[in-house]
């Protein structure tokens, strides 16, 4: 499945313009890709930052959010997406990783959407994937900035066995993760100390704009209940929602020979942020 071209190109639909960028972090560098719809001389566009899962990239399982950056785009959206710390083109180490430096690097990526001229900086939003939701929900409540926000299968509230996997990195100066996809990864005590501070209720009810919790209701991994905890706790945000899709699981079926899932879900998120940027 090519899903890069699985978005048919009409007659009316809007150019696009895609590059790859590097943006200086200070102690690290951040590889990103930025993808702009073409218009009108002075026309400015809304834009969302997209954030990645765990042991993810900036183009996401089954290349999804190159897709979905495409789809985006060719609705009038730009978007910036980028690898976190050790994550894909990033040439720094995982090991320096915490929840912490992924809010801080999607800011300098907000920040650097401000350079560009062709955004309307008035009108951004902020996504994530799994990882990547939880670490939206924590950028939009820690800056008020966004103007909408919206989760793809979006981890919420503290993982199982942090405490023990603590232990370990305080002992060996880092705890392994392994994956069934990647190579392992190591987090520092560093990254359990910044997790498990976290209180996810006070957090997401800083959030003051509209929020959409999109799940898989086949989802094993961030199960579909997970969403309408996210929006329960969206106390203060005027429009929060859930969406539950069917026969979705985990990764949206991005890996079986059906991409109808997939389609729905970008579909979804057009709308959404549509409506609320």
């Amino acid at each position: 499945l090519s899903l890069h071209d699985a978005l048919p190109i009409s007659a009316e639909a809007m150019q696009y313009t895609e590059e790859n960028i590097t943006i200086d972090a200070g102690d690290h560098q951040i590889p990103a890709t930025l993808t702009v719809p073409v218009g009108a001389e002075g026309e400015k566009f809304p834009a969302v930052v997209m954030l990645h899962g765990n042991g993810s990239t900036r183009h996401e399982a089954g290349n999804a959010y190159d897709y979905a950056a495409l789809a985006m785009a060719k609705a009038g959206i730009a978007t910036i997406r980028f690898d976190y710390i050790g994550n894909g083109d990033s040439t720094s180490d995982y090991i320096d990783f915490t929840y912490d430096k992924g809010v801080e690097d999607a800011m300098k990526c907000y920040e650097y959407l401000k350079t560009l001229g062709t955004i309307d900086m008035d009108h951004v939003g902020v996504m994530g994937w799994s990882q990547g939701g939880r670490l939206a929900l924590l950028t939009a409540a820690r800056n008020e900035v966004f103007t909408s926000v919206l989760t793809w299968a979006g981890a919420y509230d503290q993982k199982g066995n942090e405490e023990e996997q603590y232990a370990i990195a305080k002992e060996n100066g880092y705890y392994e993760v392994t994956y069934d996809w990647r190579e392992p990864l190591k987090q520092s005590p560093a990254y359990y100390e910044c997790a498990m501070s976290i209180d996810y209720p006070a957090e997401v009810a800083k959030i003051k704009v509209p929020l959409l919790a999109i799940n898989g209701k086949a989802d094993t991994t961030v199960v579909p209940e997970t969403a309408q905890k996210i929006v329960d706790a969206a106390v203060n945000s005027p429009d929060a929602e859930v969406l539950l899709l069917d026969g979705a699981d985990h990764t949206f079926c991005v890996f079986s020979n059906d991409d109808t899932v997939l389609k729905t879900l970008v579909q979804d998120t057009i709308d959404w942020f549509k409506k609320t940027l």
